[in-house]
């Protein structure tokens, strides 16, 4: 448990390093279905960026929905 926490902490360092990085004409999103929100952005960033994104959903996305009942995905905007 703790390495999947030092993993979530990791990717989402990650995550927000491109999130603040994100250009105005930013094509790729990180979206997820809240419980009791809806749909929440949590990244928007350009279309290079899309491999780092995939790669956060891939790991950070699996522990959202495991322990917050969240559902994610990468999506173009």
């Amino acid at each position: 448990m703790n390495r999947r926490f030092k993993g979530l902490v990791g990717t989402g360092a990650i995550a927000l390093s491109l999130a603040l990085s994100a250009q105005a004409g930013a094509k790729t999103l990180w979206v997820c279905d809240v419980p009791n929100e809806g749909l929440v952005t949590f990244v928007t960033a350009a279309d290079a960026a899309r491999h780092g994104i995939e790669t956060a959903n891939s790991r950070a996305g699996v522990v959202f929905h495991e322990h917050f009942g969240e559902t994610c995905h990468v999506e173009s905007g």
